[in-house]
């Protein structure tokens, strides 16, 4: 009787650790670096999913996206970008950096080899880029 209640309290607490997990709040999104290259910049941490798992960046500009695979697990061992014909494989305690220009203002859903962990890149057109980032510096400079 008491291994039943046991084994019950771990299934429930379980199902609502993979809940939150999977389906709880999303971390803030996160405004590409502008480098000396023109290039919009940003490191992605891959560990349990995509840190950031939102980038806003410039449509029409180059994004280079730094990609460190801090972990070994067969999910993460690639990253896809359907919209932009993007396959490629991430060695782990790596970097691998993803080159591409987003052609339009609009999302640009990436994902892992088995489609379990996601992020997206959202691009904006020309000034609307800066106003995404808003509250990182004064009102009047936004």
């Amino acid at each position: 009787m008491l291994a039943d209640i046991l084994v019950i309290t771990i299934g429930l607490a379980a199902i609502v650790w993979e809940l939150w997990f999977f389906l709880g709040p999303r971390r803030a999104a996160t405004a590409a670096a502008l480098a000396k290259t023109g290039a919009q910049e940003v490191r992605v941490l891959v560990k349990n999913g995509y840190d950031p798992d939102t980038i806003l960046v410039e449509a029409g500009r180059p994004v280079r996206l730094h990609f460190y695979r801090d972990e070994t697990a067969e999910c993460s061992e690639r990253v896809v970008f359907d919209n932009l014909n993007i396959d490629e494989a991430l060695p782990p305690f790596q970097i691998k950096t993803i080159e591409f220009v987003p052609p339009t203002p609009g999302d640009y859903p990436f994902r892992c080899g088995m489609s379990m962990i996601k992020g997206r890149v959202v691009a904006h057109g020309g000034r609307d880029a800066s106003r995404a980032a808003a509250g990182t510096g004064h009102d009047k400079h936004v």
